[in-house]
């Protein structure tokens, strides 16, 4: 009996652990099925996800801003730049010519005097020296240089196409990304391309650092000769001349240039190998100089010291002008003092005879 039921439970025992042998089985084929399926969708939202991104990728390449080309560049920048320097050279060659003509016929005016002061000159020939405008193909080159076509922070913030540098902290000016040791670099910020050009003209007109670059513009303005004398406005020294004449070759810059005061040799053709080679100084040029300040310590100086210069005399004048309203005050003061004793001498006299009409 108790054999029976041992072997009834063993029995019964094989029987349960099949059931839940096939159980178990088949909860492990759909957990596999289960498994298989998110595979399936995992291989699918990867590759949603790879075509999702490729169209992201494509869709901001495409809202990205094209490189401007470099032909463009350089023609926008010459149609914005040469109608304004026109204007800038015409308005100092006029002026040029007016004093030229005041100190043949020995007239020192007024206007002479204040001339020779603003450029800080002693002779009239140290003022046509500064009086006469440089060639134009070395601004178009100096300008496209400084500003790179025209695409720096400077220009495009400032109108600062030559990269001059602000020294009077009441004036407009913007600072620049880099700095100089600890000290932070200021530049200029103009109203008008215009405005910058006349400056720039002014700066070159005033520094001590270019008395022989205007010497020699005055004595033989060859552009290919001047900027060799222009080796003081950049840290670049000699390289910087160098790359000068290189952008003015290449560009035919000295098309822009008044025959009036320069005599131009016929320029020969550049060679495809010369071609290259100033391309490649022009390029070079133009890299280096986007957002970096270039200009010299010299320069920087000199620059400095006129600016220091100006705001004295500007604080002298304002001093003057104070002292002439005081007096004129202190004698309005005593005019107004001697009329009031004459009033009052004249008061009785004048009561005097009342009483006797009155009689």
């Amino acid at each position: 009996m108790k054999r029976n039921y041992l072997i009834s439970m063993s029995i019964i025992v094989l029987l349960m652990f099949g059931y839940f042998y096939q159980l178990q089985n088949k909860q492990v084929k759909q957990l596999k099925q289960e498994i298989v399926k998110l595979n399936e969708r995992i291989d699918t939202l990867e590759k949603s996800e790879e075509s999702l991104k490729a169209k992201l990728d494509e869709a901001l390449e495409k809202s990205k801003p094209k490189p401007i080309p470099v032909s463009v560049k350089k023609k926008r920048f010459i149609d914005m730049m040469v109608p304004a320097l026109n204007e800038v050279y015409d308005e100092l060659k006029q002026e040029f010519f007016q004093v030229q003509e005041n100190i043949k016929q020995n007239k020192e005016t007024e206007k002479l005097k204040k001339l020779k002061e603003f450029y800080k000159v002693d002779t009239n020939q140290e003022l046509l020296y500064a009086l006469k405008p440089h060639p134009k193909s070395i601004a178009l080159a100096q300008g496209a240089m400084e500003s790179a076509w025209g695409q720096s922070r400077f220009f495009k913030e400032a109108n600062n196409i030559f990269g001059v540098w602000s020294f009077n902290k009441n004036e407009p000016r913007i600072a620049a990304s880099g700095k100089r040791g600890s000290k932070t670099i200021w530049l200029k910020k103009y109203s008008s391309v215009k405005e910058a050009i006349k400056d720039y003209y002014i700066t070159l007109s005033r520094s001590s650092a270019f008395k022989q670059f205007r010497k020699t513009n005055f004595e033989n303005p060859d552009p290919f000769v001047l900027v060799t004398k222009l080796d003081r406005y950049s840290e670049k020294k000699a390289a910087y001349g160098k790359e000068l004449a290189a952008m003015i070759k290449y560009n035919n810059f000295t098309k822009y240039d008044d025959k009036e005061f320069i005599v131009q040799k016929e320029q020969k053709q550049l060679t495809k190998e010369d071609a290259k080679k100033e391309e490649e100084l022009e390029k070079n040029a133009i890299e280096n100089s986007n957002d970096e300040v270039t200009t010299s310590n010299e320069i920087e100086e000199s620059t400095k010291e006129e600016t220091t210069n100006d705001m004295n005399i500007e604080n002298e004048e304002e001093k003057s002008d104070n002292k002439v309203v005081e007096k004129k005050e202190e004698k309005s003061t005593e005019i107004k003092k001697e009329e009031q004793e004459v009033e009052n001498k004249e008061t009785p006299i004048k009561a005097s005879q009342k009483e006797e009409q009155t009689k």
